[in-house]
Order: C-alpha cells, then structure tokens, then sequence
C-alpha cells in the first residue's frame, strides 16, 4: 500500500541543518497495524509527519497505492489528506466551541460533504466508540478518555484507507490507554483500515502486526509479531 524509498528530511537551524531522517526505507501492507518506537528526538513523529503529508521530504519518495505523493502540487496534497487519510494525535485538537458529534461530523464539513449524510455517519461512529450518550457534549464537559475517543470518531467520519496515530494513548492512564488502543485494534481488524501507530507504550506496540524500532534517523530491520 505504501512504500517509503530513502526518505530524508532535515531543518536549518541557525547556521547548521539538523537531520533528523536519515534515509529511511520500508513498506506498509494494506490492512495492517505497524507500530513505529524509539526514545525520543529519533524522527517518529517526523517520520508520520510525511506520511501523512503534511511536511515535504528534503529527498526520498513516498507512494501511496503507487501515487508519488510529493510529486503533487499543496493543493492536490490538501485534497489526498482530506480523503485517505485519518489523523489521531496524543493532544486530541478537539474545536472546544462546538460539541462531540460537530467535532466528528468537521473532516467532511470542510469538504462540503452532505450534512444529513455525515451526522448520521458521526452518530453511527459516536455509537460504536461507546459515545452515543455524549453526542452534544462539548470537550470541556468529556473526560481525557472521552475525548481520545471523539477524535478517534472524527479520524474516521470520511473512511480514510490510512490511519496515523502519534501518541494516542500518551496522555491517558493505564487502563484509559489499554481500552483505546483496545478500540483501535478492533477497528482495524473490523474495518481492515491500515494503522501506524507511533507509541512509547511497549506494551501496546507489541500487540501490532509489526514493529519498527527508529534509531538515530533510522530504522532497525522490520520484526514481525
């Protein structure tokens, strides 16, 4: 499904480019849960940074279902991410102002999508994220859990084919953490979307289909599990 070839990025900082990716190679498989790990400061977030395109690479490629993805214009990117793609963030980016469902409903809201359709697939996702009694809250009124679990909802409103997660559980407790990861695995399996998930939880990564270990800009070799 995707394949990142060689993929470099670096930053100028002051008189001195910082490079943080350092030629990363490897392939993601349509429908699985990749899980990225590593100490902090390595490129993981940098790294699904340009999977996601929201960052251009300083060299290297990434296809996506064979689409040389920085070979098109910001405004075609723009379009790519609106439509394949699912973002999911530790810090949820929840708009305070507006409640669960308008939150869920905003991905498809800002492409104009059919409101009628999209409130009844936000109800529907709101439902299955056990949220359906929450619908009109506001962020502020839901707790850190609740909240993880709206923006999961939102990630999926419009059914991108990718789902980029960076930290999803990083700033819930434990047994918060083991319940949305435990709601991420069963929409993957469920869905057959494909998830790259970046995590400092080891625990949660070892229950991914795969895992990569960053290192210095870099990746180990891939370990199945």
């Amino acid at each position: 499904m995707i394949q990142v070839i060689d993929l470099h990025r670096s930053f100028r900082m002051s008189d001195e480019s910082l490079h943080i990716l350092k030629g990363v190679t490897f392939d993601i498989k349509a429908g699985e849960m990749l899980a990225i790990v590593g100490p902090s400061g390595v490129g993981k977030s940098t790294l699904l940074t340009l999977l996601g395109a929201l960052d251009r690479p300083t060299s290297g490629k990434v296809f996506f279902e064979d689409i040389d993805l920085f070979a098109q214009t910001d405004l075609e990117l723009a379009q790519f991410r609106n439509q394949k793609i699912g973002f999911i963030f530790q810090f949820h980016h929840l708009l305070h102002e507006f409640t669960a469902l308008e939150n869920v409903m905003m991905p498809g809201l800002i492409s104009r999508r059919s409101q009628k359709k999209l409130k009844t697939a936000a109800l529907e996702l709101l439902d299955g994220v056990g949220l359906s009694h929450r619908v009109h809250h506001k962020p502020g009124e839901l707790s850190g859990g609740e909240q993880q679990r709206v923006a999961i909802a939102r990630a999926l409103v419009l059914n991108p084919k990718l789902i980029l997660a960076d930290e999803p559980t990083g700033n819930l407790d434990t047994h918060t953490s083991d319940e949305v990861f435990e709601l991420l695995r069963t929409l993957n399996r469920e869905r057959g979307m494909t998830f790259v998930l970046v995590t400092h939880n080891e625990k949660l990564s070892l229950q991914a289909d795969r895992l990569i270990t960053m290192v210095d800009g870099n990746i180990r070799p891939i370990s199945s599990l």
